[in-house]
């Protein structure tokens, strides 16, 4: 009892309960107190465990090394003093109150010195993948490659004594500077894809899908060369035509293609009195792309092959009829020859002043043709008029771009034909074109329509009537000067009235011959009636006399 006295002495805190009822309340609180205590020293244990298993992440966000446990130290119990017995002996004393405890919670430790800072290398090695390697040498074993199995290193593992160096460690003292690894070399050029084979004759002759498919490239070639880049003008038929026709001779239409790209830059290169025909020839004999059946042919051959380029550039059909008997010596020479110029005192007619009804009404014979060079020729009593369409007034209308046209002087005949036109339909727009129509000039393809194009009627007469409402255009025969006074002088000519008396008479004769005869019976008859009423009084004078 002394002992257990000794005890609650050594823990009381505060004044003793004087009565029962108050003894019972402190045991109470002192039991609720210890219970709170307990609960809370496991709810810290709790979280300290979880925070423990919670992995950290590493700088750059990727999960870092896992932290090695800190050992905590286990909490100290909480001592519970349990009350006295009631003992109703006055001489033993209350018993003393019970203490309260102070929680003691773990402390965690200070967290760890972060590492050191790395020495800057002078010369930084490169990735290990950028190190070059000699065709002998063995590959680096890379450094996360995958791990041995159970921590035991395979028996035939290669040295790693070519690894990466750590990085801090300190480069040699006579280490040379790393020089920039070589760049990797280029790789092979592709060889060319093979070229796919040329048509043969029969595909050319007969246009055949094939034969046009490979025209593509060649006409893009040509045009791109021909005409300005300015302007996008489609090839013409006849150029492509020319390039047929030189396949049928037997020539290459690669071959030719390019001879014509290298005439039309030196047209562009030397002027009128420069453009030497044979100059050209020399310069080409010895490019590849000569006609290899031309070699021991005689140098007309070769001429003959030059104009046949000079064709399909100004898109012409026939210039051999002007290079008889002789061709000129220079490619601006063919001009004169096509067009004659005017004597010096012959003044240049101002307008195209005819139509083609005045013509026919003349007597002339429209002879419609497809030939550019050809338009307003007059032989005998035929007038040449080139055959307009859609694709005629693409050519015409584009020929002012015409590189080699321009070369040689010849870049205003497109202009001049359609004003030529423009005069020659005048009037016809009230009876729709059916003139021009009937005798040819006009060329209408249904097919247009058909194609979802505008018809040819609509294209040609739309054009014609552009230019005839252009006021500041050139309506001044230049080129075609000397064929338009031959036609004029015709018309004169035609118009005297003895000429006219003739042309009516044989008209009349070949139209109507029973009213031209019986026309002539009464002129005879009414002569036999002028002689004899002249007879008879001629008589009569003479008996009277």
């Amino acid at each position: 009892m002394s002992a257990n006295g000794s005890s609650a002495s050594s823990l009381h805190l505060g004044n003793e309960p004087s009565s029962p009822a108050e003894r019972l309340d402190a045991l109470l609180r002192s039991f609720l107190l210890a219970q709170l205590l307990k609960a809370a020293v496991e709810s810290d244990d709790e979280e300290n465990n979880a925070g423990q298993q919670q992995p950290a992440s590493g700088p750059s966000g990727g999960p870092s090394a896992p932290l090695m446990p800190t050992p905590i130290a286990p909490p100290m119990p909480t001592p519970i003093v349990m009350p006295h017995p009631f003992i109703a002996s006055e001489a033993a004393g209350p018993p003393p109150p019970m203490p309260v405890p102070v929680p003691q919670f773990p402390v965690p430790p200070p967290p760890p010195p972060p590492p050191p800072p790395l020495p800057q290398l002078a010369h930084p090695m490169p990735p290990p993948w950028l190190i070059p390697q000699a065709p002998n040498q063995q590959a680096i074993p890379s450094m996360s490659a995958t791990p041995p199995t159970n921590g035991v290193p395979p028996t035939n593992a290669a040295p790693t004594t070519n690894a990466t160096p750590p990085a801090n460690a300190a480069p040699p003292a006579n280490a040379a500077p790393p020089t920039d690894p070589p760049s990797p070399p280029a790789p092979p050029p592709r060889p060319a894809p093979p070229r796919p084979p040329s048509p043969d004759d029969t595909d050319v002759a007969r246009t055949t899908m094939k034969w046009r498919l490979f025209l593509i490239p060649l006409g893009n070639r040509i045009c791109q060369a021909l005409y300005e880049q300015s302007r996008s003008t489609s090839l013409p038929s006849a150029v492509t035509g020319d390039i047929s026709y030189l396949k049928l001779d037997g020539y290459s239409a690669r071959d030719s293609v390019e001879n014509m790209c290298a005439l039309i830059q030196f047209l562009l290169d030397n002027r009128w009195e420069e453009q030497v025909v044979d100059k050209f020839i020399d310069l080409m004999k010895p490019k590849p792309e000569w006609p290899a059946k031309l070699k021991d042919k005689p140098q007309s051959q070769h001429v003959h092959y030059v104009w046949l380029l000079m064709n399909g550039l100004l898109a012409v059909i026939g210039l051999k009829p002007y290079l008889d008997p002789e061709p000129p010596a220079t490619f601006a020479g063919i001009v004169p020859r096509i067009f004659p110029p005017l004597e010096p005192h012959v003044v240049k007619p101002q307008r195209f002043s005819f139509t083609a009804r005045e013509l026919i009404e003349e007597g002339f014979v429209i002879q419609p043709t497809s030939n550019l060079l050809d338009h307003l020729k007059l032989v005998g009593n035929a007038v040449n008029v080139f055959t307009l369409s859609s694709d005629e007034i693409s050519l015409l209308m584009g020929y002012d771009q015409n590189r080699a046209a321009r070369a040689i002087g010849m870049s205003n005949l497109g202009g001049e034909i359609l004003h030529s036109y423009v005069a020659l339909v005048e009037g016809e727009f009230h009876e729709c074109y059916r003139l021009p129509i009937s005798l040819g000039m006009f060329k209408i393809d249904d097919e247009r329509v058909k194609r979802g194009q505008y018809d040819d009627l609509t294209v040609v007469t739309g054009v014609l009537r552009l230019y005839r409402n252009d006021r500041d255009g050139d309506r001044q025969p230049h080129l075609l000067a000397s064929r338009v006074l031959m036609i004029e002088r015709a018309l004169r000519k035609r118009r005297h009235w003895y000429n006219r008396l003739r042309r009516d008479i044989h008209k009349r004769k070949k139209e109507e011959p029973w009213m031209f005869w019986g026309a002539v019976l009464a002129v005879f008859f009414g002569v036999c009636t002028v002689i004899q009423t002249v007879t008879s009084v001629w008589s009569l004078v003479v008996s009277l006399g």
